[in-house]
């Protein structure tokens, strides 16, 4: 294939020439065709969308693949249901540089404050607590000083003021490798109670914290602690939990999250293909191509993976990947988050039975979450049921999670009794072409799989959040993309 020629200017400055000769694949019938590009970007997500565009820049023809019928991946505004909620990433962090650049540059605005939501009332049982009742309440079975850490913050306690990480890419030194170990023993060796230990797992988006690495973890703590700190100017804001205070330090899209992969896919434009499912790839010495469930065909020098291994794990490719990489692929794990939409009607709810809006439990349900609106609106409910809370409600039909959500609430809160109408039901691990709201390690699998699964597969590179190496949130994915067009472009010189 090797369409792209050197030259003697700056690598991110030129403008690579395709050669007149060149032989795509062995045959030069197809040079000329539509489906030719320099780079071939499976996945419209913000990885591969920032991939794209970085290409773009540097004069390469580029083809983004989207399986789906619309871009974003996880940042996924569902204005099809009441209130639009942001089914996935929603939170812009005050060092999101790369997200923020992009915003900038394409001219799509940013508002301050994002995901802001009423504080917690605490359900033990079918027992409402309020938070500053916690402490020293006789359900509160915690000892020492967890009896002053609410359910919804005892894992961000004790991994909070226990992380080693001094620098965010300190998780994949082989010097830390010993932390690459399952939560609950890291929890326990730290002397957590069995009960805290048991109200950790009630909120956990991984199956439980004998199946979530640790070092995962330290590293989305570490990065994130960086967000939380930022100085905000609310009443109570040193009580607020970390994932609390990311509502006020960080921004969000005006109209929502997916107006901004919209954006840069429109930026692309018909570079961008949708409703590709690609099915087979073919990696040669010269060049790979690509196949789709529809019967096109695409070919190209290189080609970046931008989805998550859930969705490669279906795709055929030739020759196969092997070694850890394989097994990366193959069995890395994705988080479970099933969500139900609630439209609240008449009177407030939290006014009537005097406790704060939201509620964590440790029952079936792991949170309700009630969105405050950026303009003081408070008529939505926001359901979670994650990990093998989850799981276990995926096995539902849509219409029977709506009404196994309402009952739930309405027994624990009887204050809500016939003021909850279900507007939407909403699961990632069953969303086509993502299985999961976003990666997970299991224990012992950074040290395995960080490094080795990243590295190029031929002319195939990587990119997507599970890619990550410094960032979080919205940001990783967009780093990841920006790696895989750098290291593309490195090879072309």
């Amino acid at each position: 294939m090797n369409r792209l020629r050197k030259k003697t200017i700056s690598r991110r400055k030129a403008i690579r020439l395709i050669g007149s000769s060149s032989v795509l694949l062995g045959s030069s019938s197809k040079v000329n065709s539509k489906n030719v590009s320099d780079v071939i970007i499976i996945g419209a997500g913000f990885s591969g969308l920032n991939a794209g565009i970085i290409l773009a820049d540097e004069g390469l023809k580029v083809t983004v693949l989207e399986a789906s019928s619309r871009v974003g991946g996880r940042a996924f505004t569902a204005d099809h249901i009441y209130g639009k909620p942001e089914l996935g990433a929603s939170q812009i962090g005050p060092y999101y540089a790369r997200i923020r650049d992009m915003a900038h540059r394409l001219n799509v605005k940013l508002q301050s404050g994002a995901n802001i939501n009423a504080p917690f009332t605490y359900a033990i049982g079918d027992t409402l607590i309020r938070r500053e009742d916690w402490e020293g309440h006789a359900l509160n079975k915690t000892v020492g000083r967890e009896r002053q850490i609410v359910p919804s913050a005892m894992q961000g306690f004790y991994v909070g003021t226990n992380n080693p990480l001094k620098n965010f890419d300190d998780w994949l030194d082989p010097e830390v490798s010993h932390l690459d170990v399952p939560l609950a023993s890291w929890l326990i060796e730290k002397g957590i109670s069995e009960e805290a230990l048991h109200l950790v797992n009630q909120g956990l988006v991984s199956p439980d914290a004998w199946n979530v690495s640790l070092l995962r973890l330290l590293q989305e703590e570490a990065r994130g602690k960086l967000m939380a700190e930022s100085p905000v100017e609310i009443e109570g804001f040193d009580q607020l939990d970390r994932f609390q205070k990311y509502a006020y330090t960080s921004s969000r899209v005006e109209g929502g999250t997916s107006r901004l992969p919209e954006a840069m896919a429109n930026f692309l434009g018909d570079k961008v293909k949708m409703n590709k499912i690609v099915s087979n790839m073919e990696i040669v010495k010269s060049g790979i191509e690509v196949e789709c469930l529809d019967g096109t065909s695409y070919e190209a020098d290189f080609a970046i993976s931008a989805i998550p291994f859930g969705a490669l794990r279906r795709i055929s490719m030739k020759p196969s990947i092997s070694g850890e990489q394989a097994a990366a692929v193959r069995h890395m794990p994705y988080a479970n988050n099933t969500q139900v939409h609630i439209r609240l009607k008449g009177a407030p709810f939290w006014e009537q039975d005097g406790m704060d809006a939201s509620l964590w439990t440790d029952g079936p349900i792991t949170i309700v979450r009630q969105p405050i609106g950026y303009d003081g609106s408070r008529d939505r409910l926001m359901v979670i049921c994650a990990g093998k809370k989850g799981e276990r409600i995926d096995q539902l039909s849509t219409e029977d999670r709506g009404r196994f959500v309402v009952r739930e609430i309405e027994k624990i809160r009887p204050s809500t009794k016939g003021k909850l109408e279900v507007t939407g039901v909403h699961s990632w691990p069953q969303h086509p072409f993502i299985y999961g709201c976003g990666h997970s390690y299991g224990p012992g699998q950074v040290t395995r799989f960080a490094k080795e699964m990243i590295k190029p597969h031929g002319r195939l590179h990587f990119a997507g959040e599970h890619t990550r190496r410094l960032e979080i949130g919205m940001e990783s994915a967009m780093e990841s993309g920006e790696r895989a067009a750098y290291e593309i472009l490195d090879r072309i010189g």
